[in-house]
């Protein structure tokens, strides 16, 4: 069947990419152009570009798509909302694909918030030089909190010339910017932090993939306080992901739906 995959991810891409060997036609859409390449080079079908809803709704129908597959990051809010509402819309079936979420023990350096505004407070108790891990998209947020306005800030972002752009108007100058791309090791995590004298870090909860265990592995290697946004509660009972704990069984589960 035709399936729209929305995949900016590693594990998106291994998904449409499990779909695609199991028969199916599949389109990857990824808001970034790199995203794309990234599927393309797996030998992916794959468009690029935010999409709105009337976008995303003539993709769906002049594609002629079975259904719709959500495989964007945990923290897309945004975008597994449109998704939900034009294929409630549309009468399509919208299928999420959640990875799991990491199982951590209670450590006396893993510190959990809500929030933004929560993350920053923790942050700013525990040290002065704070390293942001959280990507470029919040970033006018982050440096609006008071909580931070006399920290020493370091963020780590794509290294594309649009996310520079943005870091600099924010005022953040090269020696805060490191632009490279993940996922890093532990070993990398931990150099980098030690490099820079980096006394607190703050990231996202985002599961098994991306990166996430490799930072909490390397910050309690060094002594260093870990801040942990966690995900936001956006599920309804009407929507739940798939709860599975593997590609092979989403795709099971999605075979026998359809």
């Amino acid at each position: 069947m035709r399936l729209l995959v929305l995949a900016g991810t590693e594990d998106g891409r291994e998904l449409a990419e499990a779909l695609k060997l199991r028969g199916h036609d599949v389109l990857v859409s990824t808001l970034t152009t790199y995203g794309a390449d990234l599927a393309l080079e797996q030998g992916l079908q794959a468009r690029s570009g935010a999409m709105n809803e009337e976008t995303l709704a003539n993709l769906l129908k002049d594609g002629s798509f079975a259904a719709l597959v959500d495989a964007t990051h945990p923290y897309a809010l945004k975008v597994k909302e449109m998704a939900k509402k034009v294929c409630e819309t549309l009468a399509l079936p919208y299928l999420r694909w959640e990875r799991s979420n990491l199982d951590l023990e209670n450590h006396p350096l893993l510190h959990w918030a809500k929030d933004i505004p929560e993350a920053a407070q923790i942050a700013a108790r525990q040290g002065e030089r704070i390293l942001l891990t959280t990507g470029s998209n919040a970033l006018p947020e982050w440096v609006s909190l008071p909580d931070l306005k006399n920290k020493e800030l370091y963020i780590r972002v794509l290294p594309t010339s649009q996310v520079l752009a943005r870091c600099e108007s924010l005022g953040f100058k090269p020696k805060q910017i490191i632009a490279a791309q993940g996922p890093f090791s532990q070993e990398w995590d931990e150099a980098m932090f030690k490099q820079l004298g980096i006394e607190v870090v703050i990231a996202k909860e985002s599961g098994k993939v991306g990166g996430t265990l490799e930072k909490v592995h390397a910050c309690l290697s060094l002594h260093i306080p870990l801040v942990l946004l966690r995900r936001p509660p956006t599920e309804t009972k009407d929507t739940q992901p798939i709860q599975v704990n593997s590609i092979p069984q989403f795709i099971k589960h999605l075979e026998e739906l359809l």
